[in-house]
């Protein structure tokens, strides 16, 4: 028994060289921006960000649909659209009999002439300690599309050899994960990944190398805790680190009788970016339907962006199915 924890622990510790390795890598090269969608309720879409928390609910089957909308009421310099829109939806479930969990989530980002979606099969690995909690290792595979719609470029020089068409370009291109997990019986969480792993490029079939991803590590934590028989405080924060730039969100909600919740969130990186809003209600006789709304107030930038940002999601839960225990049947010629 001892050789099994000693094995979790190494492999604990592996995992997060790896990371480590990546973000030293990332501190030394050029900072680029956010390539991800973002997402102000962070806390309850944790599947997105890291794939090991597939199933880490061992009591139910998670499901649920976000949609984002940025900058209301923003209008670009020429053309239509500009704002950022984003939108995912995801399902989550535990495979107790197995020690795992597996999770689907579909995703769409949208900024100007590039759109991307990505659709993601997620996989982790429960492992128990003595004391209950849970440590979780998690992949995840798919594929992430992009396209680039070039009508909405204004080249500086005609028949610009790094833009090929006129039209809408997409390309596919495989992409991984990896994630680690830790929940705590005392009420915490932490986990740690990181996303497209394999930099893919797209140059629809140029040659050039138009965009690429480039891996995001995402460091997300919280707890729940009771300061009431009716009242729940349940903090949270998130870090991102993308080629050397970081951003963070930090939260702080209060849950009344497991029904109604409200709280307030800020999110920044050189600056204060924004402080959000969050309002949500869990409803039906077990609340297992959960409403929420957030609306962010821009702080930065402001010459150039509309001053709120606007998200709604809604999520359900369904009870696991519990392993069926066959009964006992007791016959006389085999007691002896």
């Amino acid at each position: 028994m001892k050789k099994y924890y000693l094995s979790i622990f190494s492999s604990f510790f592996n995992l997060a060289f790896v990371f480590a390795t990546f973000f030293l890598s990332f501190l030394s090269t050029t900072v680029f921006a956010q390539q991800d969608a973002q997402f102000s309720q962070y806390m309850f879409n944790s599947l997105y960000f890291n794939p090991a928390t597939a199933g880490s609910n061992a009591d139910y089957t998670t499901m649920g649909i976000f949609h984002r909308s940025q900058w209301i009421n923003y209008s670009p310099t020429f053309d239509d659209g500009g704002a950022p829109s984003s939108q995912v939806g995801f399902v989550s479930m535990p495979l107790n009999r197995i020690s795992s969990g597996v999770g689907l989530h579909i995703a769409n980002d949208k900024i100007g002439p590039l759109s991307s979606t990505e659709i993601q099969l997620s996989y982790s690995y429960h492992f128990s300690l003595k004391n209950k909690d849970r440590i979780s290792l998690g992949l995840r595979g798919g594929m992430y599309n992009q396209r680039i719609d070039f009508s909405q470029y204004r080249p500086n020089q005609e028949n610009d050899p790094n833009i090929p068409s006129t039209g809408v370009e997409n390309q596919f291109q495989p992409d991984f994960a990896v994630g680690l997990y830790y929940q705590s019986t005392k009420g915490y969480y932490v986990g740690l990944s990181t996303n497209h792993l394999l930099q893919s490029s797209f140059d629809y079939s140029t040659g050039i190398n138009i965009t690429s991803l480039k891996p995001h590590i995402y460091l997300m934590g919280g707890s729940s805790f009771d300061i009431s028989p009716s009242l729940m405080l349940q903090p949270s924060a998130i870090l991102k680190f993308t080629s050397g730039a970081l951003s963070y969100e930090g939260s702080i909600l209060l849950n009344y009788d497991e029904t109604y919740f409200g709280g307030i969130s800020a999110r920044a990186s050189n600056s204060l970016d924004a402080g959000i809003l969050i309002l949500g209600v869990n409803v039906l006789e077990n609340k297992d339907l959960r409403i929420t709304y957030s609306l962010d107030l821009v702080t930065s930038g402001k010459d150039a962006k509309q001053p709120t940002s606007h998200e709604i999601s809604i999520g359900y839960r369904l009870p696991s199915p519990k392993p069926k225990i066959l009964p006992t049947i007791r016959t006389p010629r085999f007691r002896f």
